[in-house]
């Protein structure tokens, strides 16, 4: 299949998740009987595309900030937690785990109010304790329906714990933490980094992937450290636009300062590391 297909493709299955999310989170809101067939299917879908994990990055990267976040992130999150589950070589049926509960993942949030989820200014104790409570409430939701196994289960309750027990909602540490939890962990922290939100920096992507490996105590070193070499593989090479207004590509990344990569302009090498006035403002 061509590549201008198979984009076509990605781009039809995320819009159908996207209204498969919204549709979840209008159900619970409303009071109507909760349909989650759907999730099934749509998982289906998206782990056909096990071979095309620079092409779902790129979709990504297309359609980031285009829907309300409440609906979006879990979409992203699951994007982002099959194409890790693909790096890790993940068996089709945990894959397929890992999507439905990455898709499923602030199900809770639903019955929280919109100017609770978005308030910009800092949360009272009680309004933390009562968004930290999402996990156990979309567990809840979920279990009541008989329709999920305990994989995809746990993945909902368990993917805000931390390898540290810093984490809730219980504080679990270490391999306590299912797999598919700590995937979804980092999966979720690179999309809330770099999304636009009513609180909180948004994070380039650059300076998201270097936050993750220099940040990441709670969460998992391996799959960091994969996500990571990954990720700089596949924006090596990608066609940048500096503040300066030239266009160019990066030419290598430093791992020491990844934000800041060598960028070819028109066979002129510039190290963002040295050049304070210059960076990049959009990566195609």
């Amino acid at each position: 299949m061509k590549k201008e297909d198979v984009m076509l493709s990605l781009e039809g299955t995320y819009c159908q998740a996207i209204k498969i999310s919204q549709n979840v989170v209008e159900d619970i809101r409303f009071g109507r009987k909760l349909y989650l067939d759907p999730i099934d299917t749509i998982s289906a879908q998206i782990c056909k595309y096990r071979n095309e994990d620079a092409n779902i990055l790129i979709l990504l990267n297309n359609f980031k900030d285009k829907y309300p976040y409440l609906i979006s992130h879990p979409v992203n999150v699951a994007f982002i937690s099959f194409v890790i589950g693909i790096w890790l070589d993940l068996i089709e049926t945990k894959l397929s785990n890992l999507v439905k509960a990455a898709l499923l993942l602030d199900i809770g949030k639903a019955k929280i109010k919109d100017s609770l989820l978005n308030k910009p200014e800092e949360l009272t104790l009680a309004e933390a304790e009562k968004l930290k409570a999402h996990p156990v409430t979309g567990y809840k939701i979920l279990h009541s329906t008989g329709k999920f196994g305990k994989e995809v289960l746990s993945g909902v309750l368990f993917h805000h714990e931390r390898m540290d027990g810093s984490g809730y909602p219980i504080g679990l540490k270490g391999e306590n933490i299912n797999l598919i939890s700590r995937i979804i962990a980092v999966a979720d922290t690179y999309d809330a980094i770099t999304s636009d939100k009513a609180y909180g920096k948004k994070y380039f992507p650059l300076q998201a992937i270097q936050e993750i490996m220099e940040n990441s105590i709670g969460l998992d070193q391996e799959i960091c450290r994969i996500f990571v070499m990954h990720m700089i593989n596949y924006y090596c090479d990608r066609e940048v636009l500096l503040n300066n207004g030239r266009l160019g590509y990066i030419a290598s990344i430093n791992l020491k300062n990844i934000s800041k990569p060598l960028v070819n302009c028109d066979d002129k090498y510039i190290d963002l590391a040295l050049e304070n006035d210059i960076e990049i403002v959009e990566i195609h």
